[in-house]
């Protein structure tokens, strides 16, 4: 046999299934164990592919012989072969000492995998598939209609408790993401993954199929455990193989369901926030992640088996990329694709790459230079490695390149590629969608603060929050049966002892009525102090100005116990916001004394204001912990002790503060408004800060975000 021909491997074992109508096949690779799920046409292709002759002329043979080769197309035909040399599933075999001599290109050379050991993505084995067996064997009863039946009301609970602990878990949910949590957040990671992975091995164990073993997968060095599940496919019910992809998610939910109950029952801080961590990643991840079918993980696998598409990301992937190069530049296809597997290509496409620039930002931010120079190599191992290769396998220079595209380029595609770029160029001009904002509170200037005098149930609420007050006005009404029977009782008492002491003076009694009248002073003490608190029930504004209280339209048969803060009388003219900018924002604000300013509360009311002041010393310190990410708020900050001893929030870079006054309400931009005009914010709320006359464009946005990062990951150090 002389020359280049392709074969499928000898150790590949084949079996026809059916799934409805529709038949495929299930190709087993007796030595390694693994499994694939192929396709007529991919079947067809196996089936040409006997040693007998190349790859290529296996692929026209097929074309010409077959009617599902030739309206598949030569385009699609090609990508399928060089599907089953990347997968291992066929080989080369023999030489070509013609193509050598003339140094033509080696055919297998153009399959071959383009990329070298990825040490992005790598997996390492740890158990074998008797080992997992045997312990998801003894698991199975997890897969059943009880245990779901309890999954559901673990569900249920959790759900029910999260509302009736809302505050207190959006309270840990603002610790999540700031300095010195990530080491909860892996560990909550590495728990949730093992218990995603243990559910795809009891539920490849309760369908009959078997695992091939399990490991530790490191993608970005992030450890993350996996189970090897591709025999799957040689299950034939449809229903057998969601119920494995869905089993991940299903564990994983479940589990965050356990951690939100945890952590609404427990009182240990670390205890809780643990729970917390867990149930956060188990519900986002699984949901942003496992679930998302544009990503090849579970929800893809669901919804091929739905949709009995095992092909559906190639199919997509392959049909976008000729319509593009049908629709740009000269070229005929014969693969017709419709617009909903258009679309999803795209938005698979649209994914992939927002996961590589979201990583690749991640990774330049925490690892800062190093970061930059990981992310670089990958650049090059993935985009450059392999554009590399793929010329060094042809023998076109880059002038031949360029008039090939040049003349691809007819008139018409060559309107539409121009238009394209000046889309895409007139896109940079637009209003960026991410403007400049300062993180900044809510400050009072001379506020009264409301205190009950004595405890009470709220029977009316005669002022809610917002409205105007003038002093003495009545605002809260309060019922303390047991105080006002006390008061009652010693008004008895009084006028029982006034009584006494007129009928001993007439009797002329004086010993008699000393003791009395000072028994009478006391009663007259307590009755007085009684009547007050009685009176304190109905609750006066101190002075002139504005309600805010937050709660007050549901106090209503709520208990208040004394002294209890309920709101404030406040002066709409003195409210101002401290912002917090960072220093390069000096120039601007210099240069924009009492220019106006819009401010954003969190609820989405938006206020008109001027600037007053800014200090021209910037502070390491930061004056308002609500800003500090320790307590949730959006600056990075460190805890350290000032010269006293004290403690103390420093922020990483150097700020600056600006005093803000607040005007005039704005129109609310929100689609549901409960009230036509914003309430008067609270003291000490969150808020954000933007300048009016500092609009940038999309292109701009972008070279701010560039030189801030180069400027923050190549400081100078002190």
């Amino acid at each position: 046999m002389s020359g280049i021909t392709h074969r499928i491997r000898p150790e590949l074992r084949f079996s026809p299934a059916r799934s409805g109508d529709d038949v495929y096949y299930v190709v087993e690779d007796q030595i390694k164990h693994r499994f694939w799920k192929i396709g007529l046409l991919e079947y067809e292709v196996c089936s040409a592919l006997d040693g007998t002759q190349s790859l290529s002329n296996a692929l026209m043979l097929l074309a010409s012989r077959s009617k599902l080769g030739a309206s598949a197309g030569a385009e699609k035909l090609q990508g399928v072969g060089l599907w089953l040399l990347q997968m291992g599933l066929a080989e080369a075999v023999g030489d070509d000492p013609a193509a050598e001599a003339t140094g033509a290109p080696k055919p297998e050379a153009s399959v071959k995998p383009s990329r070298p050991f990825d040490p992005s993505f790598f997996r390492i084995p740890v158990f074998s598939a008797e080992c997992m067996d045997r312990y998801a064997s003894g698991l199975t009863w997890l897969i059943s209609v009880p245990a779901l039946a309890s999954a559901i009301l673990v569900w249920i609970v959790a759900l029910v408790m999260s509302f009736q602990n809302s505050e207190m878990l959006i309270g840990l949910g603002r610790k999540l993401f700031v300095p010195g949590s990530q080491w909860w957040l892996l560990v909550a990671w590495l728990v949730l993954k093992v218990v995603h992975e243990a559910g795809h091995a009891i539920a490849n164990n309760k369908v009959g199929a078997r695992s091939n073993g399990a490991g530790i997968g490191f993608m970005f060095f992030a450890p993350s455990p996996f189970v090897d599940v591709t025999n799957l496919w040689s299950v034939p019910k449809r229903r057998s193989r969601v119920l494995v992809s869905a089993a991940g998610m299903l564990f994983e939910i479940t589990l965050s369901a356990i951690a939100v109950i945890c952590a609404c029952t427990l009182e240990n801080p670390s205890v809780q926030f643990l729970c917390f961590s867990i149930a956060s990643l188990g519900t986002l991840t699984t949901l942003a992640f496992n679930g998302n079918p544009l990503m090849r993980y579970d929800g893809y696998y669901i919804l091929i088996d739905l949709m009995d598409r095992p092909n559906l990301w190639q199919d997509a992937s392959q049909g976008m990329k000729a319509y593009f190069s049908t629709w740009l530049f000269q070229g005929n296809t014969n693969q017709s694709l419709s617009l909903p597997l258009l679309v999803y290509g795209v938005c698979c496409w649209i994914s992939r790459m927002l996961l590589l620039v979201t990583m690749g930002w991640g990774l330049w931010m925490t690892w800062d230079g190093v970061g930059l120079a990981v992310v670089g190599f990958f650049a090059i191992l993935w985009f450059v490695i392999p554009k590399i290769k793929k010329r060094s396998t042809s023998k076109s220079t880059p002038w031949a390149s360029i008039r090939s595209l040049c003349s691809a380029l007819c008139p018409q595609k060559a309107i539409r590629f121009a238009a394209v770029l000046v889309v895409l160029g007139l896109g940079c001009f637009l209003p960026s969608p991410l403007q400049i904002y300062w993180p900044a509170i809510i400050e009072y200037v001379e506020p009264s603060d409301l205190r009950t005098i004595a405890p009470g149930f709220v029977v009316e609420v005669l002022v809610h929050d917002g409205q105007g007050v003038q002093a003495g006005d009545e605002i809260l009404r309060l019922s303390n049966p047991d105080l006002e029977l006390e008061c009652q009782t010693a008004k008895s008492l009084l006028q029982s002892s006034d009584e006494k002491c007129v009928s001993l003076r007439a009797q002329h009694k004086h010993s008699e009525l000393q003791a009395e009248e000072a028994l009478r002073e006391s009663l007259l003490v307590k009755a007085n102090s009684l009547i007050a608190k009685v009176n304190s029930l109905r609750l006066r504004a101190p002075r002139d100005g504005v309600l805010i209280a937050r709660m007050s339209r549901n106090l209503i048969g709520s208990f208040i116990p004394e002294g209890q803060s309920i709101g404030m009388i406040v002066t709409p003219s003195k409210i101002e916001v401290n912002a917090s900018i960072p220093q390069y924002a000096w120039e601007t604000v210099a240069h924009h004394a009492e220019a106006p300013v819009s401010i954003t509360m969190r609820n989405g009311d938006r206020w008109a204001g001027k600037i007053l002041k800014t200090l021209p010393r910037s502070s390491e310190t930061l004056d308002s912990p609500t800003l500090g990410g320790l307590y949730g708020g959006p600056i990075a900050v460190t805890q350290s002790k000032d010269a006293n001893g004290e403690s103390q929030l420093k922020t990483v870079t150097p700020r600056l503060h600006t005093r803000i006054e607040l005007q005039e309400p704005l129109r609310s931009q929100k689609l549901i408004s409960v009230v036509n005009e914003p309430v008067l914010p609270p003291p000490g709320a969150m808020c954000s800060v933007k300048l009016e006359l500092e609009n940038e464009v999309v292109w701009q946005t972008g070279f701010r975000w560039i030189k801030a990062g180069l400027q923050t990951q190549f400081r100078e150090t002190k």
